[in-house]
């Protein structure tokens, strides 16, 4: 059951009217329409999601509290019409006014568990304009134009997820293609045809391993952390920091202590072996906070295929040729060298 911890009205009107208080970071309406906000800080030692709060054309908020004790925090906007561009960090949210402490009871599948950009706080006046995260669906920037790679959606509802590109397969001769795809925990499968009026599968075809997206469709069937999908759209995303990380983390791996321990990641999957045993495997995310750390840094999340618990690791350090992770909350180290 999802836990929700409701803000009074008044008490999250002052949360958002703090630029009376100080100058800081501002984030600012520069488009041409009122966007809905929610704001994610650091508070009681945990990091808390409070929204919405609305942001008409023109106006700025000052989301930050006076004496706020971290660099930086998370926020999303939302308009209907516009498509907000994250980074790949998700917190619980709830319709109309919310506060939601992270840990909470909110179910990794649920459509409320939604992605927020990450912003550098400062002392100093520092505007972020909300037009360079928030973009009109039908102008944002695709290699493949969007009308080209969309189905005809029925007016049925979509649901949408940032995923990496797992690749596609093929009989020979075969008229349709399945094609896979991980993201927020899960696995997704899609299967098509490859034809010209359905050219959604022809250009997935195209696409390389481990290729960032953003999927539309309508689930049709879920069973654990695996679903099908009847895709509708696909939009190629701008590959952002933890993106190229995952992408550095592709290969074999070898644990430095045990050259029994090892794992390959592929895409945003990991399979463990041990001896040549290989264990179920594992969806993987990078991203700047897991399970409610407080220290700044780069986590690796890690979601057991078979159930719905997840695991977190701090990278610690990563090269061509090493990786360092940190278990939390026990602060076990794992180090490991690239096979190949």
């Amino acid at each position: 059951m999802m836990k929700y911890l409701w803000l009074p009205v008044l008490l999250l009107d002052v949360f958002f009217g703090q630029m009376a208080a100080r100058a800081g970071t501002r984030i600012c309406n520069d488009t041409k329409v009122q966007h809905q906000l929610a704001v994610t800080l650091h508070t009681g030692g945990r990091w808390v999601a409070q929204g919405w709060q609305p942001l008409p054309s023109g106006d700025c908020a000052e989301p930050v509290p006076q004496g706020y004790h971290r660099n930086y925090f998370y926020f999303r906007a939302e308009s209907p019409g516009y498509r907000f561009r994250d980074d790949s960090v998700r917190f619980c949210t709830a319709p109309g006014r919310f506060r939601i402490e992270d840990g909470a009871d909110c179910a990794l599948q649920d459509p409320a568990r939604q992605g927020f950009a990450k912003a550098v706080f400062d002392t100093e006046n520092r505007t972020i304009q909300l037009s360079r995260r928030s973009h009109p669906a039908s102008g944002s920037a695709a290699i493949v134009p969007p009308q080209e790679i969309r189905r005809d959606a029925e007016n049925k509802e979509h649901y949408s997820v940032d995923v990496v590109f797992q690749g596609c397969t093929q009989p020979d001769a075969a008229e349709f293609v399945t094609c896979r795809f991980v993201g927020n925990g899960m696995k997704f499968g899609a299967e098509g045809r490859v034809e010209i009026s359905d050219p959604v599968f022809t250009y997935l075809l195209g696409l390389l391993h481990g290729t960032p997206l953003e999927v539309d469709g309508e689930m049709t069937t879920r069973f654990g952390n695996s679903g099908s999908l009847e895709l509708y759209s696909v939009t190629p995303r701008a590959p952002n920091r933890f993106d190229r990380m995952l992408e550095q983390m592709q290969g074999e791996w070898m644990s430095e202590r045990n050259p029994m321990d090892r794992f390959e990641i592929s895409g945003a999957v990991r399979r463990f072996s041990y001896g040549g045993i290989e264990l179920p495997p594992e969806f993987i995310a990078v991203q700047g906070s897991c399970g409610g750390t407080e220290e700044e840094g780069d986590y690796l999340k890690v979601w057991d295929s078979l159930s719905s618990t997840s695991l977190c690791y701090q990278i610690k350090s990563l090269t061509d040729e090493t990786m360092t992770l940190i278990y939390l909350p026990q602060g076990t180290r794992l180090d490991y060298w690239r096979l190949y």
